[in-house]
């Protein structure tokens, strides 16, 4: 046996920012974080348009032709599961399975959580649909939770399936290959990054920054802002604030029956 480098550095850094902004969305699906929540949404986009990308020109085994994602396959493996011997290097049948519904499932979620963000919140780049038919159904955040909640039992089989590898075939550090980018083979089955993969991937990661960057300076960008202009009644009421404010509540006309 010996080490292999399978993962490189930038597949390794997409799974770690990715988990970790995965986990930053379900801790602000409150709707005071609402903001943050969109923006950590966004975010996420562009870690999958790079993995996508990855998945068409990355190295091998971040393929997704090198997925051997098909029922024969996924059969053999199953049957063969508690086999010493290491056929797949990379993503086994199951693996592969899980990982191409995860990319597919965040995609949906992101998609419809801004589609639910602009109809209910009017807030976002799709808040024009907030004065449509749309506006007193809950379809999309429906869908939003639905595929959100599907995401997590993806997570939890992704996680079940590591355990599982880890306990069978332990030889082989998989687990630790997610942190080294190295596992044990028994021929050499390194790769190698072309000059053309860095690049692309150094400019993803710039873009991934600089967007996080963007969002700390201007909070309230177009991916955020509201549709609605914030008025100051207290501004625009200044004779009752200082004649009635200090027993009344001041509200909108609107919610004066």
């Amino acid at each position: 046996m010996q080490k292999s480098y399978i993962w490189s550095l930038p597949t390794r850094v997409f799974h770690l920012l990715f988990a970790l902004f995965i986990l930053l969305a379900f801790l602000t699906d409150d709707d005071k974080l609402l903001n943050y929540h969109a923006i950590i949404g966004y975010s996420i986009l562009i870690l999958l348009v790079f993995r996508v990308c990855w998945g068409y020109f990355g190295p091998k085994y971040s393929l997704f032709k090198d997925f051997p994602a098909n029922k024969n396959e996924a059969k053999e493996f199953l049957k063969n599961i508690f086999d010493d011997k290491q056929k797949y290097i990379g993503h086994n049948p199951l693996a592969s399975y899980v990982m191409i519904t995860m990319l597919v499932v965040t995609f949906i979620v992101i998609v419809t959580g801004v589609l639910a963000y602009g109809i209910q919140e009017g807030k976002g780049i799709a808040s024009f649909l907030n004065d449509s038919f749309f506006k007193n159904m809950k379809f999309f955040k429906e869908i939003h939770e639905f595929f959100a909640n599907f995401l997590i039992f993806l997570i939890v089989a992704h996680l079940a399936g590591i355990a599982v590898d880890r306990l069978l075939h332990k030889k082989h550090e998989t687990l630790n290959s997610i942190a080294t980018g190295y596992k044990m083979t028994v021929e050499d089955e390194s790769i190698k990054v072309s000059f053309f993969q860095k690049l692309f991937a150094i400019f993803m990661f710039i873009v991934f920054i600089a967007f996080l960057i963007f969002n700390l300076y201007k909070p309230d960008n177009a991916l955020v802002a509201s549709k609605y202009e914030t008025i100051d009644y207290k501004t625009q009421n200044v004779a009752f604030v200082n004649e009635c404010a200090s027993c009344h509540t001041l509200y909108p006309t609107k919610f004066i029956a």
